[in-house]
């Protein structure tokens, strides 16, 4: 008789396993396809970006980029209004079985930048803990759940991240996701307020998340040497202004000018050729509002409402500077305010439509008082700081990483600014671009990990 290894033993036992795992799965599969074929496709496509997400986590990440860039997916793909959640708990869960997978070898937040952790951590807690004095705690655990998964997010891309080839494939996920968007929604001709792309997004919102991948594109374009990467860039920058020109975002273009100047600033040695496209820029966007000056954009004195909400918030703040109002209740308290003695323009956007603060860090500052808003400040300037002394040194190491870097920091300053005029905590690419300032240190010090 013959007695096989241990060895071989395990290996027929886990073999046995998955044809029984496989044959199971199959069945069900089937059992679905036969009730409805649409939720077998559905259920097929989760278990694949399951198995991606266990194997492949940077090209995961890459897909969920590419699903949730628009904030609404068109109708005609039958999948309702976004798939981020379902892709976002997916993803959560393909990120668990890397980590276990590979244990000591990831690269994780809390063990590579642990400042920038303990502000998020602290961050949360505070959040969490406004659930004992908010008017409407129902509200604060809605809003609780939105900011426990753009912090999930993240983590799991910061590890997505952590080598160069998957730093890469998330930046031009990124980039390949803003074309798609924009060339659909111009195709299709959705505009809201008569004359502002629409339809996939907000366009303010949209705008906001366009200067990241606009700034970036132009670096790469002026430093790439290979054609196809320059014409895959033009197409970026051509197709990406086109849109957030149809936008007609007044933020936006404040946002835009800044990341501008900054990419001036931290242009390194293609300062000439950015300041040249800078020129030309400006060129062109003086004439476009000159000769067509959009309709949204001569009502500049308007600020629909936006001033209004900015005296609340700041009133909330003086009311309330240490605790806050509670996470979420900002829209649940400012009805009060119009009662007071502020001098309000649009009282029935206060009272009736209830809108949000139109500023990131004054809204936040009124929920979680001063100190919720310095530490919203301070995960942006932590990551800010990481990705601005990764450029430093990657410009040491004359590593082409650095245009990368370079475009991601002004992007990310035009970012953050254009969301003085936007309620954008929540916004999945805020958090996208956090994850890919904070990882660039950890690159720049390992210019061999390119796994």
């Amino acid at each position: 008789m013959t007695i096989l290894p241990a060895t071989s033993l395990s290996r027929s036992g886990d073999g046995f396993g998955l044809r029984l795992v496989a044959a199971v799965a199959a069945a069900g599969l089937g059992a679905l396809a036969f009730e409805s074929p649409r939720r077998a496709v559905e259920a097929l496509m989760a278990a694949a970006l399951v198995f991606l997400a266990f194997s492949r986590l940077a090209w995961a990440v890459a897909i969920f980029v590419l699903l949730t860039f628009p904030e609404n997916l068109p109708g005609v793909l039958g999948t309702g209004a976004t798939v981020a959640k379902p892709v976002g708990f997916v993803l959560a869960l393909g990120w668990a079985g890397y980590a276990a997978a590979r244990r000591g070898q990831l690269t994780l937040l809390p063990r590579d930048h642990p400042t920038l952790f303990w502000i998020v951590l602290a961050f949360l807690l505070l959040a969490t803990a406004s659930l004992l004095w908010a008017s409407d705690s129902a509200q604060t655990v809605y809003q609780l759940k939105r900011l426990a998964q753009v912090v999930l997010l993240l983590f799991v891309a910061y590890t997505a991240a952590s080598s160069r080839r998957s730093f890469r494939l998330i930046v031009w996920a990124f980039l390949f996701a803003s074309v798609v968007t924009s060339i659909y929604s111009i195709a299709s001709g959705s505009y809201i307020a008569g004359d502002r792309l629409g339809g996939l997004f907000d366009p303010n919102y949209y705008a906001a998340e366009l200067i990241p991948a606009i700034v970036t594109a132009t670096f790469l374009l002026l430093t790439a040497r290979q054609a196809r990467m320059r014409l895959f860039m033009l197409t970026v920058i051509g197709v990406d202004l086109t849109a957030f020109a149809l936008t007609q975002s007044r933020g936006g273009i404040i946002g835009l000018v800044v990341a501008a100047l900054t990419a001036v600033v931290v242009a390194g040695r293609a300062r000439p050729r950015v300041v040249i496209g800078v020129l030309l820029f400006a060129a062109a966007a003086a004439t476009y509002l000159l000769v067509f000056t959009p309709s949204h954009l001569k009502s500049a004195t308007s600020s629909s409402g936006r001033s209004d909400e900015w005296r609340i918030a700041l009133r909330m703040m003086h009311d309330h500077p240490l605790q806050g109002v509670g996470l979420g209740n900002y829209q649940v308290v400012e009805p009060s305010y119009a009662q007071s003695n502020i001098d309000l323009h649009y009282v029935k956007f206060v009272v009736r439509d209830r809108l949000v603060a139109h500023n990131s860090y004054l809204e936040l500052s009124a929920e979680l008082g001063i100190v919720g808003g310095l530490l919203f400040v301070s995960i942006l300037a932590t990551a800010l700081r990481s990705g601005v002394l990764a450029m430093r040194r990657l410009e040491q190491q004359h590593d082409e990483l650095e245009w990368f870097a370079r475009g991601i920091v002004a992007g990310a300053v035009g970012m953050f600014t254009a969301y003085f005029f936007l309620s954008a905590q929540y916004e999945k690419q805020l958090w996208l671009v956090v994850a890919l300032l904070a990882v660039l240190p950890v690159l720049s010090r390992h210019p061999s990990l390119d796994g």
